[in-house]
């Protein structure tokens, strides 16, 4: 495919901050609510944004603090700095990403965590070359499969649809590209079921990024 604009989802996408977001959203729990959940329980919840993650865990009798433990859990995770403390690039990210920006593609991260965050975590695995990093929490972009922070980016760079694809791990990410009108590319080493993944019949489906540079040439 020929394209000029790369949309990245980043977790479970570009890194792996699987264990520290699991561990933080369990502190959360823990601290607050007495309880912790399972891995598998929170592979889940895979796509959802935080607020609708512990308001499916909480009982019914605190489904209404969900806001609340959101809160908890970025002052933990965000402000008292875990947010690295045992995440990583992929494979093959930083060389593909690099190889990307040399060739002259437009590149963006479209996520669901605050751009704070993803700010510090861009800066601090030195991924250079992003021409925007939004993120739908704690702005006024809709959440995922919305495509609204996915048109904004296109908008934003003059860039037309088909010239366009969203890179993703989740059922979510391909939603939300479908609904943008856009093709769509899903890794399989994220964070969502290989099934989920398939259902939205994205246009490739990949085992490595460094395969991307395999699928997308640049159009002049």
């Amino acid at each position: 495919m020929e394209k000029k604009l790369l949309i990245f989802d980043v977790d479970g996408t570009v890194w792996d901050s699987e264990k520290d977001v699991f561990l933080s959203f369990n502190h959360t729990l823990k601290e607050n609510a007495g309880f912790e959940i399972t891995k598998e329980e929170f592979q889940k919840l895979a796509g959802m944004h935080l607020g609708k993650m512990f308001e499916k865990e909480l009982p019914e009798d605190k489904k209404n603090l969900a806001g609340e433990y959101e809160k908890k859990y970025k002052k933990y995770y965000i402000d008292e700095g875990h947010y690295t403390d045992a995440t990583t690039l992929f494979p093959n990210v930083k060389s593909t990403l690099d190889n990307f920006k040399n060739q002259g593609f437009y590149m963006a991260v479209a996520s669901s965590k605050p751009k704070r965050i993803l700010d510090k975590m861009v800066s601090h695995f030195n991924l250079e070359g992003f021409n925007y990093v939004l993120g739908t929490e704690e702005s006024n972009f809709k959440h995922k499969p919305d495509p609204e922070i996915v048109n904004y980016i296109m908008n934003e760079l003059n860039v037309k649809k088909e010239d366009t694809v969203i890179i993703g791990d989740s059922a979510s990410d391909m939603k939300c590209g479908k609904n943008a009108g856009i093709d769509t590319i899903a890794v399989t080493y994220g964070y969502d079921k290989p099934e989920n993944l398939t259902s939205t019949n994205p246009t490739y489906i990949i085992d490595d990024f460094g395969k991307l540079l395999d699928i997308i040439n640049l159009k002049k």
